[in-house]
């Protein structure tokens, strides 16, 4: 099976359990965004195929090439979009699936009804392969972690003389949907204060976006460590597998954490955790409802983001105290 991944990681990430319960019956084809695509490299009985957003035609030979080589026949969207339909047709996948919407129902040869109801994300991907009968033995987020993975995360921290030994929390202070899903960098920086006191250290990551944040964050205080435009996405499993805890927006990481299953804590402000909250049994989501909330906007209309500074610096830690017994 093709499967076309969603364009953000943290919906690649929710529609790990779909590459799973495919993975269980035939090899799967991960055809996913070049930022982020080779996180997924590690996956059992998956082949990786690199998108290029910049250039629609080169998409086109990449996937004819594969499918010619690989006699694939089957194509699964789980982009919504006409310009992915679109794609799959011109590549000549002879059987495509995705949801029906955005005029390219006459693109797919099966075109599936969403689901009636709102969903978490997990199950929004999960129902096309229920709409196909394909067997779900598990609907839990999977992300395998070997060797390779962890020998890359200590080679990181020893490059930035970190002790891989000794105890850290993981933050993610960035949210690329905007500001409206930001918990305010002085917070962060609060809690980092407090748990270098303890001697716990702070290793803040993300993008090149986040570098001034990261530096934001961790000025004048001791074990903390900016990370942020400094590792490649490869990196960030095992160190991730590594920390006592991660703390972060609601992003990418925090589903990268959720699917690694360590304790998290998940700070919601504009969205809602009910439609994408962290899949984990050791996470803990903080949000705070006010009536306009969930606003799902990328900036507060009333600009006073009260339903992310309303989440203190102390529930955090109080929160962080629970899942770390401290």
């Amino acid at each position: 099976m093709l499967v076309r991944t969603p364009n953000w990681l943290g919906d690649a990430l929710m529609a790990t359990p779909v590459y799973y319960n495919l993975s269980q019956v035939g090899k799967v084809y991960l055809f996913g965004h070049k930022n982020f695509i080779k996180l997924f490299s590690h996956f059992p009985n998956a082949e990786i195929i690199s998108y290029d957003p910049s250039d629609f035609f080169k998409n086109i030979k990449i996937l004819r090439e594969v499918i010619e080589r690989e006699r694939i026949k089957q194509g699964l969207l789980l982009t919504n979009s006409f310009s992915s339909a679109l794609l799959y047709f011109l590549a000549r996948v002879k059987e495509r699936i995705g949801y029906k919407g955005d005029l390219r129902d006459l693109l797919l040869t099966k075109a599936v009804d969403k689901p009636k109801k709102p969903v978490h994300q997990v199950d929004f991907y999960l129902h096309l392969l229920e709409a196909l009968r394909i067997p779900i033995v598990s609907r839990e987020l999977y992300f395998p972690v070997n060797e390779s993975l962890l020998a890359r995360a200590k080679k990181v921290l020893r490059e930035f003389k970190i002790d891989d030994g000794a105890p850290y929390v993981v933050f993610a202070p960035g949210a690329a949907y905007g500001p409206a899903k930001k918990w305010p960098l002085e917070y962060f920086k609060e809690v980092a204060k407090w748990l270098s006191s303890q001697g716990i250290s702070v290793l803040v990551l993300g993008g090149r976006a986040e570098f001034s944040d990261g530096e934001f964050i961790i000025q004048g205080i001791k074990s903390a460590y900016n990370l942020c435009g400094k590792t490649l996405i490869e990196d960030l499993p095992g160190i991730f597998h590594g920390a006592k805890a991660l703390i972060s927006n609601d992003s990418g990481l925090m589903h990268l954490g959720a699917a690694l299953r360590i304790p998290q804590i998940a700070i919601f402000g504009s969205t809602s955790p009910e439609l994408t909250g962290p899949k984990n049994p050791r996470a803990i989501v903080l949000k705070k409802d006010f009536p306009c909330s969930p606003c799902f906007q990328r900036t507060c209309k009333n600009e006073d983001y009260r339903c992310l500074k309303s989440i203190t610096p102390e529930e955090v830690l109080k929160s962080l105290a629970k899942l770390m017994n401290f």
